[in-house]
């Protein structure tokens, strides 16, 4: 993940500064396909004796072959990848293989994995004495049976999320009938603060609730309670200051900064300050991980903050394999389809990875 703040100045006015934050979330798929070729040679016997080398059916959906080379001299049998394209490299991507005999008694006389190299050196070996000792177990039948299992690598691709936050607001005062002066007094825990009652009108639906004279150009006095003095001046501050207010946090404090937003957050529904619910979410999502992402879902709901719900939805569906067996997830989607159906909607970009292939000489 990736994130980062920049200060942009602008060209046209050197006083006005905006504040921009990136989050940038990339996750890289290795997508895999396996492989299973099982060869069951009938007569094994009779063609050691009267063949040098077999060649295996195609594989389905593959560029290559098995071709099995008797040695009697060495008195073993090899088996070896066979091309059946031009630029095999190109075409063929095993990464890795393994091979065993198919026994009566399951897999015997298997390799580890092996990279695959694009050498002249046989995938598997089997010496005859080994075989004749053991040709009830081996050869049921006078039948061998050789299981290939081949990992190779489809593409791979990042799958990206990210947001270009600038911490911009703009309050207009519609359908506000106060004069330019008219203003209103908070006062907390002995405390007062002063805010214009345009500008509070445009900002909440719940403050302009509470004002007891609205049709009169007259200053108030309102009382409030539950909630910190330090918080509403923040609040207030934040509707004053238009487009150039701006938060500073110790950067390596990042629980402090967490906890001031979720608190703003909370104070901007509980006010119904829209314009302050969206800058917290701006705020919040540079915080979201894979261990809290359900806890700042619940979060975003519980305080109808949806630039912050959408952003969480977008990283669950990023994320979704890690996600999809812990208990919070199930504790959280097991009683709201709907949740997860809007987590499945998501819009994610998806991009090919570029890479230089590892190729063992």
């Amino acid at each position: 993940m990736f994130t980062d703040s920049i200060t942009e100045t602008s060209t046209e006015n050197t006083g006005q500064r905006v504040s921009k934050h990136v989050v940038h979330h990339c996750r890289t798929k290795y997508t895999m396909k396996i492989t299973n070729f099982l060869w069951s040679i009938a007569n094994f016997w009779n063609i050691c004796n009267s063949m040098d080398a077999l060649t295996s059916s195609d594989i389905k959906r593959e560029s290559y072959r098995i071709k099995m080379c008797i040695n009697r001299e060495k008195s073993k049998i090899s088996f070896f990848i066979f091309n059946t394209v031009p630029n095999p490299k190109e075409q063929i991507k095993i990464y890795r293989y393994s091979a065993y005999i198919q026994s009566t008694e399951g897999a015997v006389l298997n390799t580890d994995w092996k990279r695959f190299c694009f050498n002249t050196d046989p995938l598997y070996e089997i010496c005859f004495k080994t075989l004749d000792l053991n040709k009830t177990k081996y050869l049921p039948n006078n039948t061998l049976s050789v299981h290939f299992v081949f990992e190779s690598y489809r593409y791979v691709s990042h799958t990206i999320i990210h947001e270009n936050v600038k911490e911009t607001q703009q309050l207009k005062a519609e359908n506000c009938y106060y004069e330019a002066d008219a203003f209103v007094i908070f006062i907390i825990d002995g405390q007062d603060i002063c805010i214009n009652k345009s500008l509070l009108c445009a900002a909440s639906s719940v403050l302009k609730n509470m004002l007891r004279k609205p049709d009169e150009d007259v200053d108030e006095i309102i009382e409030l309670s539950d909630i910190s003095f330090e918080t509403f001046q923040y609040v207030i501050l934040f509707l004053r200051a238009e487009d150039n207010f701006e938060f500073t946090f110790d950067t390596c404090d990042n629980t402090a900064e967490q906890q001031f937003f979720n608190i703003l957050l909370e104070t901007a529904h509980r006010f119904d300050i829209n314009s302050l619910r969206e800058e917290c979410g701006k705020r919040l999502i540079a915080f979201i991980t894979k261990e809290n992402a359900i806890k700042y879902l619940n979060i975003a709901i519980t305080n109808n903050a949806v630039y912050l719900a959408t952003y969480v939805k977008r990283f669950i569906k990023l994320y979704f394999d890690d996600f999809h067996y812990t208990i919070k997830f199930f504790e959280k989607f097991t009683v709201s389809s709907k949740l997860l159906s809007d987590i499945y909607k998501q819009e994610l970009f998806e991009e090919r990875a570029l890479y230089t292939e590892y190729i063992d000489d």
